[in-house]
C-alpha cells in the first residue's frame, strides 16, 4: 500500500467522469497489486507477459510516468529497487548454473488475493 498526504487541495476525475475533491492534508492511498492489474493500462494484466515492458510496447508507461508503481515513484520511490534487480540477477545466475530447469505446462494458476502473490496450491 502506498500512502501519501496531499500537499494542496486538488481533484481527481475518474474514467467514468466522476470528480472527487481531495483536501490538503488528507491521505491518498493506492495498492500496487491493484494498480498493476488495471486492464485499461496493461493488456491481459493477469497473464505472464514480460514483453509488455519491452521497447515499442512499454505498457508500464501507457498511462503516464506512474503506470507501474511496484516500487513507488517520483521523489519517494523505493531506494531498494536497484538492489532488488541485482538480487534477481544473482538468483537467476545461481539457478541457471546449478539446476536443470524445465517448463511446466500449463502455467500454474496464480493466487492474486494473497499478501504475497504466488501459485495456488502446492509448488512441489
Amino acid at each position: 500500500m502506498l500512502m501519501r498526504a496531499s500537499h494542496s487541495d486538488f481533484n481527481v476525475t475518474t474514467r467514468d467522469g466522476k470528480t472527487y475533491d481531495i483536501p490538503k492534508g488528507h491521505i491518498v492511498a493506492t495498492s500496487p497489486a491493484f494498480a498493476n492489474r488495471l486492464p485499461h493500462v496493461f493488456k491481459n494484466p493477469d497473464s505472464y507477459d514480460p514483453d509488455r515492458f519491452s521497447p515499442g510496447r512499454e505498457e508500464d508507461k501507457a498511462a503516464g510516468a506512474f503506470s507501474y508503481i511496484s516500487f513507488g515513484g517520483g521523489r519517494h520511490g523505493c531506494l531498494g529497487e536497484p538492489f532488488a534487480y541485482l538480487q534477481i540477477k544473482a538468483i537467476w545466475s545461481h539457478l541457471l548454473r546449478n539446476f536443470e530447469l524445465e517448463l511446466v505446462s500449463p502455467f500454474p494458476e496464480m493466487d492474486w488475493n494473497a499478501m504475497v502473490v504466488g501459485i495456488k496450491g502446492n509448488v512441489m
